[in-house]
């Protein structure tokens, strides 16, 4: 009998470890499959895009060009130091208010490089003056003359050449003649026929008679020698008259240079040569300046400041010459105008952009200051705004993509939904839409992968409202 309970017993725990064995197994299973399953879920969740969104909500609209630039004086008057000086002191600083002739600069009493080399290139015109006048080549009528400043005139001057060249003329032509007769002469009479007294008689007076054109033919070279002396004296004297008188201009010239440089750093200043304001200031106690650098720039009295930056072609379609722009920072200054004088195409661009330039008025600007400014309509209220980046087009028009939610055992699911939509008007930031739409639906901005509709989105940590 307890052999029977006892095999019972065995038999019950044996079913009763079978059970157990196979619930753990299950449990197991089971385990496996909700971790399997919760990492097929995370790795499905990171390899789906992940996109930043927004609320569709109200908002303004403000279709204003926003842009900013350099201010630049408008017609600028350079105040400049003509030679070589070291500043003595500065006795105005950028913003300072000037009248004409008010002093700006204190140069030091010194003597100048460009004065100093003023006075060599006299020295020099007149050493080569001195070495021209008494070259050989002038007569000493001529060089008298020159001497007390009078110089032949071009006509004087062609009247000597011509009557030079006319003596020479008439000379040559005299000796020529006279050769030939001489030559005629050396070949005597035929005396062939004659008796011997009548032969001796002929050739006595050929003899003679060549005797007297040799004569004469020695006193036509020597005239021509010396009408040839004339001629040349002449063309030396005109060349040399004609040089000492370019080279007397140059000596007056340098020697007005000094005298004018001379009178100038006497005065040891520099004036503001009109009124206005001063934009910039180049030196300092001690520079040295330059014919080549403004020392100082004047906004003339009356005239204004200008800005530039660029914007797109459509843009600028919004707006008109003679329109009021406002600073973008308004808080920052107490007195502000401008307004807008210029659109021009930029020619840097081929994409048709435009310059906007702006002339503005404001004792807190100068020169150099970077002024952001806005132009344009006003701003507009509308129900439904979202970010530019937001809105989309395809062959079928514009839409945005919103994020519907959708539940599941393992939690929420985020699908990117169409939304067709009409844009009403834009700025910079914000597009105005209208559409099946309620407002505050999340609307897809930015994304890490393309989207599209119906797909499965994930969504940053950072939602944006």
């Amino acid at each position: 009998m307890y052999e029977l309970e006892d095999k019972e017993r065995r038999e019950q725990y044996q079913q009763s470890g079978r059970k157990d064995w196979i619930k753990n197994i299950a449990i197991i299973f089971l385990s496996i499959m909700l971790v399997l399953t919760f990492f097929s879920n995370t790795i499905m969740n990171y390899s789906l895009p992940q996109v930043a969104t927004q609320y569709v909500q109200q908002g303004d609209i403000s279709p204003k060009v926003r842009g900013s630039g350099v201010a630049e004086v408008e017609d600028p008057y350079s105040v400049k130091v003509p030679n070589a000086r070291i500043i003595e002191a500065v006795n105005v600083q950028v913003g300072d208010e000037v009248k004409k002739d008010d002093v700006i600069f204190e140069l030091q009493d010194q003597e100048s490089d460009e004065l100093k080399q003023a006075r060599q290139d006299y020295a020099d015109a007149k050493s080569s003056f001195q070495k021209a006048l008494f070259s050989g080549d002038l007569t000493n009528e001529a060089v008298e003359r020159i001497r007390n400043g009078e110089y032949l005139t071009d006509d004087e001057m062609q009247e000597r050449l011509d009557a030079a060249n006319s003596n020479y003329n008439e000379a040559l032509e005299e000796d020529m003649e006279a050769g030939l007769e001489v030559e005629r002469l050396g070949g005597g009479s035929d005396t062939s026929g004659m008796g011997s007294t009548q032969a001796a008689e002929v050739a006595a007076r050929d003899a003679r008679k060549l005797a007297e054109a040799q004569a004469y033919k020695a006193e036509t070279e020597a005239e021509l020698t010396k009408a040839t002396n004339r001629r040349d004296n002449t063309i030396k004297s005109i060349q040399a008259e004609l040089e000492i008188k370019a080279i007397k201009k140059t000596m007056d010239d340098a020697e007005a240079k000094v005298e004018k440089l001379e009178k100038a750093e006497k005065g040891a200043t520099v004036k503001a040569p009109v009124a206005g304001t001063i934009t910039s200031v180049t030196y300092s106690p001690g520079d040295t300046t330059s014919s080549d650098t403004a020392g100082a720039v004047i906004q003339q009295e009356g005239k204004g400041m200008t800005v530039s930056f660029t914007c797109t072609k459509e843009q600028a379609q919004t707006l008109k010459v003679g329109e009021e722009a406002k600073p973008q920072n308004e808080w920052a200054y107490s007195e502000f105008t401008a307004k807008l004088v210029n659109i021009a195409p930029d020619p840097s661009d081929t994409a048709g952009s435009r310059i906007l330039k702006f002339e503005i008025q404001s004792p807190e600007v100068e020169a150099g200051d970077n002024v952001q400014l806005s132009v344009g309509a006003n701003s507009k209220t509308y129900d439904l705004t979202v970010p530019n980046s937001a809105v989309r087009e395809d062959n079928n028009g514009k839409f945005i993509l919103i994020v519907s939610s959708k539940e599941s055992p393992l939690g929420n699911r985020y699908i990117a939904t169409r939304v067709d939509v009409q844009v009403l008007d834009s700025d910079e930031l914000l597009t105005a839409i209208s559409g099946a739409l309620s407002g505050y639906e999340y609307v897809i901005t930015t994304a890490t992968k393309p989207v599209s509709a119906g797909m499965q989105v994930r969504l940053s940590e950072d939602v944006q409202q």
